[in-house]
């Protein structure tokens, strides 16, 4: 015999003897072999699968053609699911697997957007004080920390410009009493023809000037931070000293101090910061992507790390008009209420902004949804050990392991709370089976 042909020779019997073995193999060990192999090796053999001869507890039907109608949504919005219903061999194989059902849960809630946030001072009661004239700090009246109240002395300045304004003005209102007296005793000798009237004319001009100069004298009094009463007791004692008070512009508590007695100041030089932190900006950076959601108004809630209590409550006031180009974020200004203090500037936090109504909502355990081919679905039990796939959509709730099903179950509907992920990854063995 020729060496191809035995080699011929070899390779058959080899491949009759595989196949004899793998077919013993199949009948003694069905758990080796796929279940679709499975499934057409009972029926060559007219075997019929013995009960809890499978180790393999769920079966799933072969093929879609081969499924039964299921049922549509309640809501009739979505169409019908297009996953095999899946069938428990018995009763002791869903305690196997830990099959648990229970009906969908009912509460009140409502949706929020957690955002980062920073806390600010509110711009529009914030002031930093200054002299407004060069000079000495004769006296500081406020400390660090100190309430005070609009027009409260805060500090007083000798300076020299001080003493030359106030003797400018003296020296105006006395210029304009002279040009007062001289104009009416020209005028009343025009009358009679004693004087030209082009000299009357001149004393009239010298008046006006006068009472220029005196509204000029007096405008830059009050430019230095002086009152009208302050002006008029200068006018009736003919004070002429160098001292300046420097009144606090707004209410307030001082949150910067930088004012030191006996120190050289310049006019612009900042000495206090004071700061109405009864109410704080809240400024917080949200997504582009959710920036349509948040509205003027919405109420926000401010927590810092370390407490799950929120600090403070407001509402948001206004919504920026540009998104940064960096972090891909809209900032949002919402008011804080904040009479005991509790929140201070430039704190680190998460705003929550209630971007919906309270509402009733269905709700089950995370667990209980499963996703396949970027769908959402539970499985409801029916009778017989079988579990359909329903098709939902679901909404995050913050705290817990809930979610909400927004569309496709009711509150009450029986579902697969435990287990579901096994349900499930017999549909995906079945669908590799297929392919």
């Amino acid at each position: 015999m020729s060496r191809p042909l035995i080699v011929f020779s070899i390779c058959i019997v080899l491949l009759i003897g595989g196949a004899v073995a793998g077919f013993a193999a199949g009948w003694s060990r069905p758990n080796w072999v796929p279940s679709w192999a499975r499934e057409r090796l009972d029926q060559g053999s007219g075997r019929a699968a013995e009960p809890g001869r499978d180790p393999d507890p769920l079966s799933v039907r072969a093929g879609l053609a081969s499924i039964t109608a299921i049922e549509p949504d309640p809501s009739g919005s979505r169409d019908q699911a297009t996953l095999p219903t899946v069938r428990l061999a018995s009763e002791e194989v869903a305690r196997m697997v830990g099959i648990e059902t229970a009906p969908a849960g009912e509460v009140r809630h409502a949706h929020f957007l957690s955002a980062n946030a920073e806390t600010a001072y509110d711009s529009r009661r914030y002031a930093t004080v200054s002299p407004r004239v060069a000079g000495f700090l004769r006296e500081v009246r406020a400390d660090l920390g100190r309430r005070v109240r609009r027009g409260e002395v805060l500090a007083v300045v000798d300076s020299a410009e001080i003493s030359a304004a106030r003797t400018q003005f003296l020296s105006a209102r006395a210029a304009l009493k002279l040009a007062e007296v001289t104009h009416d005793r020209t005028a009343s000798l025009a009358k009679t023809g004693q004087v030209a009237a082009r000299t009357e004319l001149e004393s009239r001009t010298a008046l006006e000037q006068a009472k220029a100069a005196v509204m000029d004298s007096q405008q830059r009094l009050r430019n230095l931070g002086m009152g009208d009463a302050e002006i008029n007791r200068i006018r009736t004692s003919d004070d002429r000293a160098s001292l300046l008070e420097v009144v606090a512009p707004i209410d307030g508590t001082i949150v910067s101090l930088r004012a030191v007695q006996g120190e050289a100041v310049q006019a612009t030089a900042p000495l206090f910061t004071i700061a109405d932190t009864r109410t704080m900006w809240l400024w917080i950076d949200v997504y582009e992507s959710e920036i349509g959601r948040v509205r003027e108004g919405q109420t926000v809630d401010f927590l810092v790390p370390g407490s799950e209590a929120p600090v403070a409550s407001g509402r948001v006031t206004w919504m920026g008009t540009e998104v940064n180009p960096t972090t891909r974020t809209t900032r949002v200004r919402a008011e804080l209420a904040n009479p005991d203090g509790k929140i201070r500037s430039n704190q680190f936090g998460k705003a929550r902004l209630l971007v919906g109504e309270v509402h009733r909502a269905a709700v089950v355990p995370s667990g209980a949804v499963q996703r396949w081919d970027q769908e959402e679905y539970v499985f409801l039990p029916r009778p017989g050990l079988a579990f359909e796939p329903r098709r939902v959509s679901t909404r995050p709730i913050e705290g817990g392991d809930r979610v909400e099903i927004v569309e496709g179950l009711q509150p009450g509907d029986r579902i697969v709370v435990a287990g579901a992920y096994r349900i499930k990854s017999e549909i995906d063995k079945d669908a590799i089976a297929e392919e």
